[in-house]
């Protein structure tokens, strides 16, 4: 969103929404209640996708890799265990099925391992929960939650698309931000998200010098598409295939991206809302017929639409999704800035 006529327009009712946002921030955080853990955030202030969960399951496997007991707290956002705080897998099993867990925590805990996942939008109830049922956790990561103000954080890890950055630098409705910049701890680190493909020269001459915050730039990377039970194929195994797209994301342009990037032709993308459920079974049979009239070999999808459809049978061996994997360019710095933090 550029400043046009319209986000003009709207700027007193975004500086009515800034002044709301900043007392809410201040009045919430001092009636926070604090785990005896270590409390992570990970979240952003921009509307729409920026990198958050990918970083979120970067993140918890370093620190999981470095020997810390860790646990994840995610809202469940349209799942039917979102107003029930439920703990969804153990690290060793998951309970429930994505419809009613939500797309992304069950994303989180399938690929989690060893790693328990806890959600609910009452985070202090499911973190909770998560501490009495491992109380041997360290840090505790609450997923999207830079606005949830009732749990108090010792480190919030703010995400931004490099792309879309700021946009207009305007709070809503007169432009993308949830809340103004100012907002941000000063204690925060930045996180910005790379696309695959993206420049990687010059990184200190972009809109995110400005930031008075420690920042770190992340590079999301297609790793190769996998099935329903995890196996593993290349761009190669793929290419010269019929295939369709399917998505319910934020920014399906992004996965049409990393689909082109890797040489892979598709005859059209079907792109539905962001979380979309795919429970209107007559969407389902659209796509099953229209696999079995065009003879598609293949799927294309996210792995969050992955863990929804796949439960569809005519769909199921059809279905291969792009994997994503996060690196950051300079994790030592990064983890050892962490441990700092919480005082090893």
């Amino acid at each position: 969103m550029q400043k046009t006529w319209l986000s003009n327009l709207m700027t007193p009712l975004g500086k009515l929404y800034e002044i709301y946002q900043t007392q809410r921030r201040k009045k919430l955080n001092s009636q926070a209640w604090h785990p005896d853990c270590f409390v992570i955030s990970i979240g952003n202030i921009m509307s729409g996708g920026s990198g958050k969960t990918p970083f979120c399951l970067y993140l918890a496997e370093l620190l999981k890799k470095s020997g810390i007991k860790i646990g994840v707290s995610h809202r469940g956002y349209k799942g039917t265990l979102e107003d029930t705080p439920t703990v969804i897998s153990d690290g060793k099993q998951i309970f429930y099925k994505a419809m009613t867990c939500g797309d992304e925590a069950y994303l989180l805990a399938s690929r989690l391992p060893e790693i328990p996942v806890v959600v609910g939008k009452q985070r202090c109830a499911a973190v909770s929960l998560l501490l009495a049922a491992f109380p041997d956790t360290e840090i505790v990561i609450l997923d999207d939650a830079f606005q949830h103000l009732s749990i108090a954080r010792d480190l919030d890890f703010i995400c931004f698309d490099a792309k879309w950055g700021l946009g207009n630098g305007r709070v809503i409705p007169a432009g993308y931000l949830r809340e103004p910049v100012k907002n941000i701890p000063l204690s925060s680190i930045i996180i910005i998200n790379h696309k695959e493909g993206e420049d990687e020269v010059s990184l200190e001459k972009e809109w995110w010098s400005s930031f008075p915050q420690t920042s770190f730039h992340c590079w999301i990377r297609g790793k190769g598409y996998v099935d329903t039970r995890d196996n593993l194929y290349t761009a190669k195994d793929i290419k010269g295939k019929r295939c369709i797209l399917v998505s319910g994301i934020a920014h399906p342009e992004s996965f049409e991206h990393n689909i082109e990037k890797d040489g892979i032709s598709w005859l059209h993308h079907f792109r539905y809302p962001d979380h979309y459920a795919f429970s209107d079974i007559k969407e389902i049979n659209k796509l099953s017929s229209l696999c079995s009239k065009y003879q598609i070999d293949y799927i294309l999808c996210t792995e969050k639409d992955l863990v929804k459809l796949q439960i569809y049978a005519p769909l199921k061996n059809k279905l291969r999704a792009l994997r994503l994997q996060t690196e950051c360019q300079d994790e030592e710095t990064l983890l050892g800035l962490i441990k700092e933090r919480m005082g090893y």
